[in-house]
């Protein structure tokens, strides 16, 4: 089955993975690694489709996704060997709730969980966790402690921690595909490469796995999720109230807006978080967030969704960054982001300042096209119907906030419950 250009499985999970390196990069090498032994332990056992080790591989590539929110910036071996039930939890629900792999994500609940406590429990997927548990076991200290550590190490937990089965499987594993030397010189990486083209989402997967992105600009900072939503929702309303855009049009243009601030992620947490006016040095950093953005996105969606994203902060006169575009450098769309974002920035209250009200948007937006920043039809469209458009963009986004919120609760009331 051929897939649409615009973006592809195997891209939406590369774009993922880059995003949450931005945030940690430790986790996501940890986690390619477990997912590539995880692909070898999987070939050895047998009885796997092709797609089911692409997929299942991306699943343990995933299975510290937690740690992002409740762990960050701590010590790995600390988190994910001494205390890993809090961000099992947490991925547990974050990957039910925002992800399309269902009661799938309970392999990241027990992926930390030794192989004796899981002899009464039955889920899909379940020997899944187990390879995770072990195969993240080797990985952690076999990267911390060199040749020092070897899988003799874990033969020590036999029948506690880890079943004979599945040591012998990685015992055999790490023989037959050279695990060790290829994760020194790298090449491990390549070979993943070509395991995420096995990837085959639907187009309602691919939709939950962009909108789990932007989820995952909130690890850092809510506002992000906010912000990136609330932009989304004003795009596709001023542009549904215009006569110039396809349906596929339409498609590029909710893709790019939903994507344009995942660079927010590299953006430092003391700056993010700043409850004052930021310094000219620190509005650099923000600045080169669409650089980082692009970095992800470069050769993984189509060039008309990376344009869109990369004109958001452009403007007609050339004013605006990074590349400095001009009106005639630019279509429509990224005109159309452009005024979206600016509205959802003027509109959304931060700790340092209140939100605006209509009046002092609608005279702020009137003064920018005067003075040749963004483009009077499409602000004219969002002043003609501000108060549809803002009404409609709330109740949207208030809709998909709702999961992110209830996630928080039910992750204190698992955690309270797993953790007594």
């Amino acid at each position: 089955m051929k897939e649409r250009d615009d973006i592809s499985s195997r891209d939406i999970c590369k774009i993922i993975l880059e995003a949450l390196r931005l945030i940690d990069q430790r986790l996501v090498a940890h986690g390619e690694r477990v997912a590539y032994i995880i692909w070898k332990l999987m070939e050895i056992k047998g009885g796997y489709e092709e797609y089911e080790l692409a997929e299942y591989a991306f699943i343990a590539a995933l299975h510290d996704i937690g740690a992002f929110k409740v762990e960050m910036g701590r010590d790995v071996l600390d988190f994910d060997v001494a205390h890993p039930m809090k961000h099992s939890i947490y991925g547990y629900l974050f990957m039910k709730y925002a992800s399309p792999i269902g009661d799938r994500s309970k392999i990241l609940m027990y992926s930390h969980i030794d192989t004796t406590q899981l002899s009464d429990v039955d889920f899909e997927g379940k020997e899944i966790s187990e390879f995770i548990h072990m195969s993240g076991r080797y990985d952690l200290f076999h990267n911390s402690l060199g040749d020092r550590f070897g899988i003799q190490n874990l033969w020590a937990y036999k029948d506690r921690k880890f079943s004979k089965r599945n040591l012998d499987l990685l015992e055999q594993a790490l023989l037959k595909y050279d695990i060790d030397p290829k994760f020194r010189d790298g090449s491990y990486k390549t070979e993943l490469a070509e395991l995420w083209k096995g990837l085959l989402f639907s187009e309602d997967e691919k939709t939950q796995y962009i909108r789990m992105l932007i989820y995952i600009s909130g690890f850092k900072d809510e506002y992000n999720v906010i912000n990136t939503m609330t932009t989304t929702m004003v795009t596709m309303e001023i542009a549904s109230r215009m006569d110039v855009f396809s349906e596929g049009d339409m498609k590029e243009l909710q893709l790019g807006s939903a994507l344009h601030d995942v660079g927010m992620l590299s953006v430092p947490d003391e700056i993010v978080s700043a409850p004052r006016k930021l310094t000219e040095e620190e509005m650099q950093k923000v600045r080169n967030h669409v650089s980082s953005m692009e970095l992800i996105l470069k050769d993984r969606v189509n060039d008309n969704i990376l344009k869109i994203a990369l004109g958001h902060h452009e403007r007609l006169d050339g004013s605006g960054y990074p590349h400095g575009w001009t009106a005639d450098e630019m279509n429509k769309s990224q005109k159309v982001l452009q005024v979206a974002d600016t509205v959802t920035a003027l509109t959304c209250e931060r700790a340092y300042r209140q939100a605006r009200n209509k009046e002092s948007v609608i005279r702020i937006l009137n003064d920018e096209v005067n003075h040749n920043k963004f483009d009077r039809e499409v602000v004219m469209t969002f002043i003609n119907d501000y108060d549809d458009i803002m009404r409609i963009a709330k109740e949207k986004s208030q809709d998909m906030l709702k999961m992110f919120n209830e996630l928080k609760i039910r992750y204190e009331k698992v955690k309270n419950t797993l953790m007594r």
